[in-house]
């Protein structure tokens, strides 16, 4: 059975260290040698302070044991920073583990330990490739709210001469004219509409972002959707859970994203809209969940809720969840939409709770 345990032990995948109470290494394995620049009789029978302590910058790698012992705790787990004696920079997995007498004393520290520069490299390039398609993105968004801002200002003024005029002509129309320059004066609304609807979304920006309560931020979006005309007079069933927590953002601009979610949803349950709202903590994101009970999205609604102008209702510019969404990426954050499997949409929006 030892010489199993022994075998084991030498082909692990892993380092592996024992320290004795007394802080020499007891022993141990071949990993743990290659991964931490030092042979094996470097390692076995020294002091574990006189090997590691010499090293400043190693300081993380051996609080993980210190901490081990003073905190009386079963198990430490960190990702550190380790210095091997050439200078070069590793990143490891560490796991030190003490091992307690009925006495309360420690008869042993165990320390697994596991390389992971070449993921922790993997990962600083796939957040640097991700910060360059964010500043990409970003600036080709910049140049098309700059054109989009351009377009609005230049037939702003074409449009309303026209909607002047024609006004001017309908006074003194006859009756046969005054058809046509209705439908004139019903599209230009329709289009004075839309400018304004591109001219809002192009000046949506962070003005004011502060630490808030996520609870406060609802509230507020719901009041908002209270006064709106489209919804004065309808009844509305909330369930809102949502954990005391606070996120950096720009509290009014981030309530309006969510009323604009908020109204959506009572518009499309029709005569008793029920709307539940779910908030929790994620991995530092806070991951914010609207239910309703309409009859959900179509498939066409899937795949184009988020464009500007589209819209199945019978009034509005169809800029809702397009504006939404435009916040919640500024606040660095995403947006998904789809449908429960019992029925009603799902919309989530996810912001990071104190974005870098």
């Amino acid at each position: 059975m030892e010489k199993i345990v022994e075998t084991i032990f030498l082909n692990l995948p892993i380092g592996v260290l024992v320290i004795g109470p007394r802080g020499n290494i007891i022993d141990a394995n071949p990993v743990s040698c290659d991964i931490l620049g030092c042979p094996l009789d470097g390692f076995v029978g020294s002091n574990w302070a006189d090997v590691f302590f010499v090293h400043e910058e190693n300081s993380e790698f051996v609080n993980v044991v210190f901490d081990a012992i003073q905190k009386v705790t079963p198990q430490i787990e960190r990702v550190t920073p380790y210095f091997l004696p050439n200078g070069e920079k590793k990143f490891l997995s560490v796991i030190s583990s003490t091992q307690r007498g009925e006495d309360g004393r420690i008869s042993a520290i165990v320390v697994l330990i596991e390389d992971l520069t070449e993921l922790h490299g993997l990962h600083e390039r796939e957040k640097r490739m991700l910060a360059q398609n964010h500043r990409l993105a970003t600036e080709r968004a910049e140049s098309l709210i700059a054109f989009a801002q351009s377009v609005a200002h230049q037939i702003r003024n074409p449009i309303m001469s026209i909607a002047g005029f024609t006004r001017l002509l309908d006074r003194r129309a006859d009756k046969a004219s005054h058809e046509s320059l209705e439908a004139i004066g019903e599209e230009t609304r329709k289009l004075e509409s839309m400018v304004r609807a591109v001219t809002e979304y192009s000046s949506i920006a962070i003005e004011n972002a502060a630490h808030v309560n996520l609870w406060v931020v609802i509230e507020e979006a719901k009041g908002r959707v209270a006064d709106n005309e489209a919804v004065k007079g309808c009844t509305v069933v909330w369930d809102t859970e949502c954990p005391d927590m606070n996120v950096l953002a720009d509290r009014h601009l981030l309530a309006r994203a969510l009323s604009e979610l908020l109204l959506n949803s009572i518009e499309f349950s029709g005569d008793a809209p029920a709307v539940k709202i779910c908030a929790k903590d994620k991995d530092g994101f806070v991951v914010l969940s609207i239910a309703d009970n309409g009859p959900g999205f179509t498939a066409e609604g899937l795949e184009m809720a988020f464009d500007p102008f589209y819209t199945t209702k019978p009034v509005g510019a169809g800029m809702g969840l397009t504006r939404a969404k435009r916040i919640v990426n500024e606040h660095q954050g995403s947006m998904t939409i789809g449908n429960r499997p019992d029925g009603g949409a799902l919309v989530q929006v996810s912001i990071p709770v104190d974005p870098l």
